[in-house]
C-alpha cells in the first residue's frame, strides 16, 4: 500500500542521519543549521553545534554519539549531558557505530584510519592497508567485529583485534564504491553508490550482489531488517528499497529529495530527506 508519514522540519533545515535512542526518541543530524534535532512530545528541538554533524550511533547505555566535521565526536548521555571528544587533526570523522562496551568505532577518512573509543574513553587509531581508501560508514557485528565500507578501494574492511582484513567487492556498472554498511545475522550488507546495487557478504565470505534496475538510483545507506533482508536509501531516485536475502526488491516512493540516512525502529523505517523532512515507512509492508 506504500503508506508513510512525514515530519516536516523548519524551512531551510537539511537532515542527514537519523536514529532512535533507547527511549525511542527520534534524533537526526542537521547539516544546516548545524546541530542535532530531537522530537520530544511532538515538538522538534534543535541543539546547535560548531561543526557539521554527520552520522549517529546509540550505545547500549543509552548514549547518543555523532561524528562532526571539525575533528570531534559528540556524546550525549541518557540524561542529556553533552561531552565533546577531540580526535586527531585531519581525521574528518564520518561513519560511527556502537561497540558493546559503551564506546564506539568511527571512520577517519581524512587520515585513512579507523578509530575506536572505549567506554572508558581510551582512543585508538588503526591504519588502513590501502591508500586513499576513503572509509565511509561502519558497523559492528554481534561478535564484536567492525566492518567499514571503503568507498575509494571498492572493498570492505573487517577489523578484528586491531587487525584489518580487506574484502574486495565485485564491480558492476562501475567499479565498486560502497558507502553504507550494516551487520545482520545473515552477514554484512553494503550499498554500492556507483554500481547501483546492494550486496551481502555472508559468514563464509561469499558476496552476493543485487543490482537495481535504475542505473542512476545511487544507493547510499543500508539498515538490516530484524526479520531478514535490508532497507536501502536510493539517493538518486528518491526511493526506499527493501531487499530480501533471496534478492527480491520492493521499491517505495518517498516525498521530497535526497534520502540519506535511515534507521529501523519498531515497526517503522525512518529516512532523513535532505530536502527537509523525516519520513516513516511501515516496514511490515516490505
Amino acid at each position: 500500500m506504500n503508506t508513510y508519514r512525514e515530519v516536516n522540519l523548519p524551512e531551510g533545515w537539511a537532515p542527514y542521519a537519523v536514529a532512535a535512542d533507547a527511549s525511542v526518541v527520534l534524533c537526526a543530524t542537521i547539516l544546516d543549521p548545524p546541530g542535532i534535532a530531537r522530537r520530544l512530545d511532538g515538538e522538534i528541538r534543535h541543539e546547535p553545534l560548531d561543526g557539521r554533524p554527520m552520522l549517529l550511533a546509540v550505545t547500549p547505555d543509552g548514549a547518543l554519539w555523532c561524528t562532526r566535521s571539525d575533528d570531534r565526536l559528540s556524546r550525549w548521555d541518557a540524561g542529556g549531558g553533552h561531552t565533546v571528544i577531540d580526535v586527531p587533526a585531519g581525521s574528518a570523522p564520518y561513519g560511527i557505530a556502537a561497540a558493546g562496551d559503551g564506546g564506539v568505532w568511527f571512520t577517519a577518512p581524512g587520515l585513512n584510519r579507523i578509530g575506536r573509543i572505549t567506554g572508558t574513553g581510551e582512543l585508538t587509531m588503526i591504519d588502513l592497508p590501502v591508500a586513499d581508501a576513503r572509509a565511509a560508514m561502519i558497523t559492528v557485528a554481534t561478535d564484536g567485529t567492525a566492518w567499514a565500507a571503503l568507498n575509494g578501494a571498492g572493498a570492505l574492511a573487517r577489523i578484528t583485534g586491531g587487525v584489518v582484513e580487506v574484502v574486495e567487492l565485485p564491480g558492476g556498472r562501475a567499479p565498486a564504491a560502497p558507502v553504507g554498511v550494516a551487520a545482520s545475522p545473515d552477514g554484512v550488507w553494503y550499498a554500492d553508490i556507483a554500481g547501483g546495487c546492494v550486496g551481502l557478504v555472508d559468514p563464509s565470505g561469499a558476496v552476493e550482489q543485487i543490482t537495481f534496475d535504475d542505473p542512476g538510483c545511487r544507493p547510499h545507506a543500508v539498515a538490516a531488517d530484524p526479520d531478514g533482508g535490508c532497507w536501502v536509501t536510493l539517493w538518486g531516485s528518491g526511493q526506499l528499497a527493501y531487499v530480501t536475502t533471496k534478492g527480491d526488491v520492493t521499491l517505495r516512493p518517498l516525498p521530497g529529495r535526497e534520502p540519506h540516512g535511515l534507521c529501523v525502529s519498531g515497526t517503522e523505517v525512518w529516512v532523513a530527506m535532505e530536502s527537509g523532512s523525516l519520513v516513516a515507512v511501515d516496514r511490515r509492508e516490505g
